[in-house]
């Protein structure tokens, strides 16, 4: 399974207005040069936040140490606003999410921190349950791909999952059946989602 690289950050004006051109040259670039096999970029619905997902480090050789003036001194500086934090995560997904939720119409893109007491194998065991009756739910993109952080590890995990739109995932999670399994989520870790659409830059 390829390592991922999820850049968090808030977008400027003209990631807004077209991500594609803003990202293409550097991932180009460094596509050709470090050997990344592929770039995407998704902005989310419901705030200004941009994503820039590698398939790979966009780090090279492969330390993941804070580097002065990174993640602009590789291209991507035009995409951030010019004010507010971004971050930066190396995440070894379980299954790949280039699979289906990349491609999906939209993404569900959550950030996951497991509350105090709890561990991994906690989580493994919620999404477990959760996972395949979510994914076999009728406008869901399998598979549902998560993973622990490197920086984090231990503690922050990434979880996306594709969907034919963001109103049928919150018609399927409505859904009186999935009460306990999501009630069983939100009582191992604290989340932050978005939904974002994302294109393949290379």
């Amino acid at each position: 399974m390829p390592l991922y690289e999820i850049i968090t950050f808030p977008a400027s004006e003209a990631f807004v207005a077209d991500s594609a051109t803003v990202l293409k040259a550097p991932a180009e670039f460094l596509s050709t040069v470090d050997g990344l096999p592929s770039v995407f970029a998704g902005l989310a619905e419901e705030e200004k936040t941009g994503f820039i997902v590698a398939v790979g480090d966009l780090r090279t050789p492969q330390s993941h140490d804070p580097t002065p003036g990174y993640p602009q001194i590789v291209g991507f500086g035009p995409a951030f606003a010019s004010a507010g934090e971004r971050s930066s995560f190396h995440v070894d997904f379980i299954a790949d999410p280039k699979a289906g939720a990349l491609t999906a119409p939209t993404t569900e893109v959550m950030v996951m921190t497991l509350k105090e007491g709890k561990t991994k194998d906690d989580l493994a065991a919620v999404l477990a349950v959760l996972g395949p009756k979510i994914t076999a739910a009728e406008g869901a993109y399998e598979p549902l791909a998560w993973g622990e952080t490197r920086e984090e590890p231990g503690k922050k995990f990434y979880l996306f999952l594709g969907w034919e739109s963001t109103k049928r995932h919150f018609e399927v999670v409505g859904e009186s059946s999935y009460e306990t399994p999501i009630h069983n989520l939100f009582g191992t870790v604290d989340i932050k989602m978005v939904h974002a659409s994302f294109k393949r830059i290379v």
